[in-house]
């Protein structure tokens, strides 16, 4: 006899809602430096949330390019006011090494990257190279944030912040945006949630006084930030528990990413996803069982996607909670051969717990 699925059977993990890294300010050419700027002085039982934690979110970014794998090597030399193709030039140098430093970040060589930003700061305080000490500092950074050093990612953004206002950028100038949405989105990582809030809340207000100025046509750097900040504050909300604001935060930012970058996309669907564990939580299965079928449907239009197999996982996950178990067994059986081929971690073990909690359910 079938024992109909419960919310307390499913309690402290139900669906994975993904903290997609990648969604990042770092998209903005580099003068958006890390996208935070300053905060201002003045989930049920059944959500597994990643990204909350700085053990989630290193597991995350295990399986996911981080942030900086969107920085232009060429973007940084607008930060320079002298330009020479002289290679042997001392600036010239300074230029080589910052861009080797992104690449080994881009390898995912975080010590060799490290080392050389250590060098080229010392050269660029030899050259007295303002913009370009401003800049490794924000790289800086946005390594600290890449490999989960939240504590020294957000002083070196304030020390970014701070440059920045000396060189006379007011607070709702557009670098000081990007860094005021990372910082805040480093207070959620941390855990300060109170600071978080504040932070999100200011920047999107700061934002949206922007869009209205500019309007449609000259706003899509504004509007592309604007969603990544809606996107993490959603992540805020649901971590929170306010199920029905977060899903509006996820359409308003799934929205606006797709506007610019397409439907296709890994972060779009990671938003779906997320969008869909909102609806879950407010019990709106209908709503959550079309997005996860829309970003499943989506992702097999994109070639070798790890997380397909996490969507599928997903899917039968809303379909146990409702205790239908035949569709239930169907997507997680597939989600579990899905997650051991292409030794995918996350979606093996969703798809097991699941698969656990059916021959339970059967008993």
């Amino acid at each position: 006899m079938f024992r109909s699925a419960t919310a307390s059977s499913l309690a402290s993990r139900f669906f994975i809602s993904i903290n997609h890294p990648r969604i990042a300010p770092l998209t903005i050419p580099l003068a958006s430096f890390t996208n935070h700027a300053p905060i201002p002085a003045n989930g049920t039982n059944h959500l597994h949330q990643n990204g909350s934690s700085k053990d989630d979110y290193n597991r995350h970014k295990q399986r996911t390019a981080g942030p900086l794998h969107f920085i232009a090597a060429s973007s940084f030399l607008s930060w320079f006011s002298k330009k020479s193709d002289d290679e042997n030039t001392p600036e010239s140098q300074l230029i080589t090494i910052i861009k080797r430093s992104i690449l080994s970040i881009q390898k995912e060589e975080y010590q060799k990257a490290e080392q050389m930003l250590h060098l080229a700061l010392k050269m660029a305080q030899d050259l007295q190279s303002k913009d370009g000490i401003t800049y490794i500092y924000d790289i800086m950074a946005n390594l600290a944030m890449e490999v989960g050093d939240f504590a020294k990612a957000e002083k070196l953004f304030v020390n970014v912040m701070q440059r920045l206002f000396s060189d006379g950028f007011l607070e709702d100038h557009i670098k000081m945006l990007h860094i005021s949405s990372k910082v805040a989105h480093l207070a959620q990582l941390q855990g300060h949630l109170d600071k978080a809030t504040q932070g999100f809340e200011w920047t999107l207000a700061k934002l949206e006084e922007k869009l209205k100025q500019l309007g449609d046509d000259n706003g899509k750097e504004i509007r592309e930030l604007w969603g990544i900040t809606k996107n993490w504050y959603a992540q805020l909300l649901m971590e929170s528990k306010r199920f029905a604001e977060a899903k509006q935060a996820f359409l308003q930012a799934y929205e606006a990413y797709t506007e610019i970058h397409g439907m296709l996309t890994e972060e779009g669907l990671t938003i779906l996803n997320n969008l869909s564990v909102a609806c879950s939580n407010l019990e709106d299965y209908a709503s959550a069982e079309r997005f996860l079928k829309e970003a499943i449907a989506l992702a097999a239009q994109i070639p070798d996607l790890s997380e397909a197999g996490v969507y599928k996982a997903n899917l039968g996950l809303l379909y146990l909670q409702q205790g239908l178990l035949r569709q239930a067994s169907e997507f997680c059986t597939f989600a579990w051969r899905y997650g051991k081929q292409h030794k995918h971690e996350e979606t093996v073990q969703q798809a097991s717990y699941c698969l656990e909690q059916i021959k339970a359910m059967e008993k």
